[in-house]
C-alpha cells in the first residue's frame, strides 16, 4: 500500500500549543532498498516558550526540546503484503538516523537504550527506544534523554523527540522536566 507523500498529521496538542513552534519542513531521501528509494517527510517542533526563557535569562540560544513526526513514502510503492518484510529495516534506519540527528545537534555520547513495543493511539504496534545523551554547556554537563518510534499504519511512520531531563534550573526554575517523558510519549502515540 503507498502513501500519500504528504507531511504526516501532527497531533493538536503541538499544533495548537503555543509553546510549540514548527521549526524544518523537509522531504529527503532517507535510505534505499533495492530497486526503491525512500523518501521521509518531516516536520520538526522546538518547544520555543522554553527556549525564549532561557535566552531571557542569560542562558545559550539553541534548541533544548523537539519532537518530530516522518511519514515515509517508497517510490515506486511497494508491493502489496510487502510492509512487513520492509519495517526492520524502517526501525533499524530510524535508530541509526535519530542518534545521528541527535549528534548534529549538539548532544554528545549519545547512547541507544532498549526497544520495547507500545501502542498508537490507533492501535498499531511501535518499536520506541530509548536514548540518552549530554549536553555541556560552559563545563556543565546536563542529561538528555530521547525517544524514537517507528510503525505502520497505511504508511510507514517515524516520530521522536529529545529534551534535557536536569539542570535546565540553572535558567529557570519550572522547567517541569518530570513531565516531558510523558508529553513526548503521548505526541508519539498520536502522529499519524
Amino acid at each position: 500500500m503507498s502513501n500519500t507523500g504528504t507531511q504526516p498529521a501532527v497531533p493538536d496538542s503541538v499544533r495548537s500549543d503555543s509553546r510549540w513552534k514548527r521549526t524544518e519542513e523537509t522531504a529527503e531521501t532517507v535510505f534505499s532498498l533495492p530497486n526503491v528509494e525512500v523518501t521521509g517527510h518531516t516536520v520538526v517542533y522546538e518547544d520555543a516558550d522554553l527556549r525564549e526563557r532561557i535566552v531571557a535569562a542569560g542562558g545559550p540560544d539553541r534548541i533544548w526540546r523537539f519532537v518530530f513526526a516522518t511519514q515515509l513514502e517508497f517510490s515506486p510503492s511497494l508491493p502489496f503484503g510487502t510492509t512487513s518484510l520492509v519495517k526492520p529495516r524502517i526501525v533499524t534506519e530510524s535508530k541509526r538516523e535519530f542518534a545521528e540527528e541527535l549528534r548534529e545537534r549538539g548532544f554528545e555520547a549519545v547512547e541507544v537504550g532498549d526497544t520495547e513495543s507500545v501502542r498508537t493511539d490507533n492501535r498499531k504496534r511501535a518499536r520506541l527506544t530509548r536514548y540518552r545523551a549530554q549536553l555541556t554547556l560552559d563545563g556543565e554537563t546536563l542529561p538528555v534523554a530521547g525517544r524514537v518510534a517507528a510503525w505502520y499504519d497505511g504508511a510507514f511512520y517515524v516520530a521522536g523527540g529529545a529534551y534535557p531531563t536536569d539542570g535546565l534550573d540553572r535558567w529557570v526554575n519550572d522547567a517541569e522536566t518530570e513531565r516531558y517523558e510523558k508529553e513526548l510519549l503521548d505526541i508519539i502515540r498520536a502522529v499519524g
